[in-house]
């Protein structure tokens, strides 16, 4: 299936010696990224799935039997932070080419860029970049944190790359950087940028702008003057869409409101400010209502105001898809599988491959109660169609 979606790990130097080498650097390195797709957090769990792959018969092709916690803690020792860029992108793009990644919410495509940390660990930071502070007692602490962009037109909602940081006080800056790798790579895929408050920022519009990209940007009390004026305006807009959904247990009223931005904003080609009014209802309590402002330099009339919704509530996709999966479900939160050299950075990258799998897979199960299925139901899944003992969807043929 790997292999199929072109993860090949062609690009990833083998820091291994040549001699007495027994499985090839590939096959490792997909066993590891199926392992975090199934659930197996530490690496004693992954050695215990590549025991039931070599059973069964389905290893990865070069996997020379059962292979060790051992081994792969020192393999991801000696791996460096070059080529798992790449190797992202050729997975991304061959599931888009084969059909089995689809944008299935705004066919112009939605790119959202978000910052994202890692769980602190105490003790000195194994690697750069990784962001490193003190407690009150002096005890110093790390965390890895990353700028990732997500393709949020899609269900799956993919992550398309990530830039590595020192701390989230330096996401407004790298963010042009990033957009750049991703309008490089996937350019003819996506019409739309969004990005939260902290990134908000002239020089970030024109960035998306130049690009020849629109922005959406969120705006809050950092830009007081812009927050201000644009509430005012919208405060008498009229309501355009009004939706109302079950998600969770709750009731969830979105109400959608847009007016055009004067000609005398000075703001980079900012055309309309968009207001979305949340309001949550759950039995037994009171309702909660939370009001969100945006910028954006999409002209009136591009987008309906049902397709306007969409690209704001993609953009809480990425908070809601890709960090909340790498949180909750591959416990990204928790203390990494190994500490040593560059791996925390290395297993960064291989998590994000394992979300975009188990992301792609769980888009392609039938959905129970008109709901998506759990993760943890399309891990099972996916760990019985590794072993062969369940068939996967036929819309995933082409990665069988």
């Amino acid at each position: 299936m790997l292999t199929r979606l072109g993860l090949t790990f062609k690009e990833i130097v083998d820091p291994r010696a040549s001699r007495g080498k027994r499985h090839g650097l590939g096959a490792l390195l997909s066993l590891l990224v199926v392992g975090m797709a199934t659930g197996r957090r530490v690496l004693r769990q992954v050695e215990a799935l590549g025991e039931d792959l070599v059973r069964e018969g389905t290893e990865p092709k070069g996997l020379s039997g059962a292979v060790s916690d051992t081994t792969l803690d020192r393999l991801l020792s000696q791996l460096g932070p070059e080529g798992w860029d790449k190797v992202l992108q050729q997975s991304v793009r061959t599931a888009l080419e084969q059909g089995v990644l689809r944008q299935d919410k705004l066919a112009a495509g939605v790119v959202s860029i978000d910052g994202k940390a890692g769980e602190s660990t105490r003790g000195q930071a194994p690697c750069e970049p990784c962001h490193t502070l003190r407690d009150e007692q002096g005890q110093e602490y790390w965390y890895p944190f990353a700028l990732r962009a997500a393709l949020t037109s899609s269900r799956a909602c993919p992550v398309l790359d990530q830039m590595m940081l020192e701390g989230k006080q330096g996401e407004a800056t790298a963010f042009a950087k990033l957009l750049g790798r991703v309008v490089e790579k996937y350019g003819e895929h996506f019409k739309y940028v969004t990005g939260d408050a902290g990134l908000t920022s002239a020089a970030n519009a024109r960035a998306v702008r130049e690009a020849g990209k629109h922005y959406l940007f969120a705006l809050k009390e950092n830009f007081s003057r812009l927050h201000d004026v644009a509430w005012i305006a919208l405060a008498t807009a009229p309501v355009q869409v009004r939706v109302r959904e079950k998600a969770r247990g709750e009731w969830v009223e979105r109400e959608l409101r847009v007016t055009p931005v004067p000609e005398t904003e000075e703001f980079p080609e900012a055309r309309q400010w968009i207001w979305v009014r949340s309001t949550r209802e759950r039995e037994g309590r009171l309702p909660e209502v939370e009001t969100r402002l945006f910028l954006t330099s999409i002209p009136s009339g591009e987008l309906s105001g049902e397709q306007m919704l969409t690209v704001v509530r993609g953009h809480w996709g990425i908070e809601n898809g890709p960090n909340w999966t790498a949180d909750v479900v591959l416990e990204e939160d928790t203390a990494s599988a190994s500490l040593r050299g560059q791996a925390p950075v290395v297993l960064s990258w291989l998590r994000l491959l394992a979300y975009n799998l188990l992301a792609l897979v769980r888009t392609h199960l039938p959905p129970k109660d008109g709901r998506p299925v759990s993760y943890a139901r399309t891990q099972e899944v996916l760990y019985q169609g590794l072993l062969g003992l369940a068939v996967l969807p036929e819309t995933l043929a082409a990665l069988a």
